[in-house]
């Protein structure tokens, strides 16, 4: 029955590793713009095996779904849109949070498992242990290639390595030295040459390659990930840190923040902006630098002061948590006067969306403070990164820009630039058709090259790699 699973999941890796070669490769060409249905149908197989694993181990709860729900609109954003920072940002996030949350979810107490050091070091020793499972791998494979058979097995060996010791030697040594003694013997030996070359450089041979790293790359995760994973958690510590220096640490530090907020309390509420654009953006960028600044360190603090230190102390760091989210307050209200002015970009929606991401996790620190149960604060960061993101990669934010941008440049004194928008991907091109047919504002930018550059970008996509959007936009345009 073993060796029947073992088959069956090397032949479901050699697969996915073929549809990843054949389907996802114009991504080395093309970069996020040819992940489309593609992208959606690799990465539904693939995690969804891992579900059903999880699931047929017996490991499945109904609290799994905060985070199969989020990966799950993740992968389906794939084929809504072509924004290119969330598909690149989504390339390393999604398998990351994946892996951690799918270990996480075969421990058997992993509703009760606090996410700390420990935690940590246990879930990086469970995710690497793949890479013992690599020699196995390539073994399993290699039986596919070459007979279990000893003497068979020998003179393969012997063939392929004849082959290759022939090949290098012709290649380095016989027809480079004959060719420089004899043209006509040059020009005959340059035939055999470019033609060796253009097999061993050609497509085929690198996808071959990829093919064969992907598929033992994903049997060992498979092989790896699906065994029990099991650790016992230490009882927690009671121990206290010295709640008189963290006291003054906290503080001083506190009041050198209500100081700042009394100093700057003029530049802080702002009800308008500087016009020189330079002076704008220090203000703004240099509130929003705070912001993350004040988040970290607010992290850091309930990490090290949680639950530590006396009751007096824990009323301390509610006040500065409060505090810190004043100033978050003030950075979110300079960020909406410099949106309102200059209108959205990429930069500026998603520092906007981290504004609002700090706020709720102040807003639940704090809550925290007067709770009697021990908060998970890692873990309730993770996920809350993992919704956000989940839901903004859903969310038509190009379109958004574009709309917001148009009905803001029409504001008394707005500053925008409508070709600043020129950075849009395919996403915003059914509203620009449509806008530049109605909306006389877009006629003071020549926007003719930027749309036949995104139909280009259309139109050189293969069918698998096109998303929603595309489709809706070919079959709507197409037709006038």
């Amino acid at each position: 029955m073993e060796n029947i699973i073992i088959t069956q999941q090397k032949h479901f890796c050699a697969a996915l590793a073929i549809f990843w070669v054949v389907f996802v490769w114009g991504f080395w060409e093309k970069g996020p713009y040819a992940l489309g249905f593609n992208a959606f149908l690799f990465l539904t197989v693939f995690f969804g095996v891992f579900i059903w694993i999880l699931w047929k181990a017996g490991a499945y709860t109904k609290s799994d779904l905060i985070w199969i729900l989020p990966v799950s609109f993740i992968i389906l954003s794939f084929t809504f849109y072509d924004n290119p920072f969330i598909k690149m940002v989504s390339i390393p996030v999604l398998p990351i949070l994946f892996v951690l949350f799918y270990n996480q979810a075969l421990l058997p107490n992993k509703q009760k498992n606090y996410w700390g050091f420990e935690f940590l070091i246990h879930i990086l020793i469970r995710v690497f242990s793949f890479v013992g499972q690599l020699g196995e791998s390539v073994k399993i494979y290699t039986k596919v290639i070459i007979p279990v058979d000893n003497t068979s097995k020998q003179f393969i060996i012997r063939i392929v390595a004849g082959v290759v010791i022939f090949l290098v030697a012709a290649l380095m040594v016989f027809l480079p030295l004959l060719s420089s003694a004899d043209a006509v013997f040059s020009e005959k030996a340059r035939v055999i040459t470019n033609w060796l070359q253009s097999v061993f450089s050609t497509p085929i041979a690198y996808r071959t390659v990829v093919f064969a790293v992907l598929s033992v790359l994903f049997f060992s995760m498979l092989t790896a990930w699906s065994k029990q994973f099991y650790y016992k958690e230490r009882e927690k510590s009671n121990t206290q840190i010295d709640s008189i220096i963290v006291g003054i640490i906290l503080a001083g530090v506190l009041c050198i923040y209500m100081f700042f907020l009394w100093v700057q309390i003029s530049r802080l509420w702002i009800g308008e902006l500087p016009f020189n654009f330079k002076e704008t953006e220090q203000l703004v960028k240099s509130g929003f630098w705070q912001l993350l600044f004040l988040s970290i360190i607010n992290i850091l603090i309930y990490f090290f002061a949680y639950r530590k230190t006396v009751p007096f102390v824990q009323k301390l760091l509610a006040v500065f948590t409060i505090t810190s989210l004043f100033l978050l307050i003030s950075a979110g209200h300079r960020m909406g006067l410099y949106v309102v002015y200059y209108g959205f970009s990429y930069e500026k929606f998603f520092a906007s969306y981290a504004v609002l991401f700090c706020a709720i996790l102040f807003f639940w620190l704090i809550s925290q403070l007067f709770r009697s149960r021990r908060a998970n604060i890692a873990k309730f960061l993770v996920i809350l990164f993992l919704w956000m993101f989940a839901l903004v990669s859903i969310f038509p934010v190009e379109q958004f820009i574009f709309r917001a941008n148009i009905a803001l440049f029409h504001r008394e004194g707005s500053r925008i630039m409508l070709h600043e928008m020129k950075m849009l991907s395919p996403d915003a091109l059914p509203l620009v058709k449509k806008y530049q047919e109605r909306d006389l504002s877009l006629e003071e930018y020549d926007w003719n090259h930027w749309i036949e550059k995104q139909e280009k970008i259309i139109t050189q996509k293969r069918w698998y790699e096109r998303n929603v959007m595309n489709i809706v936009y070919m079959s709507y345009f197409s037709t006038r």
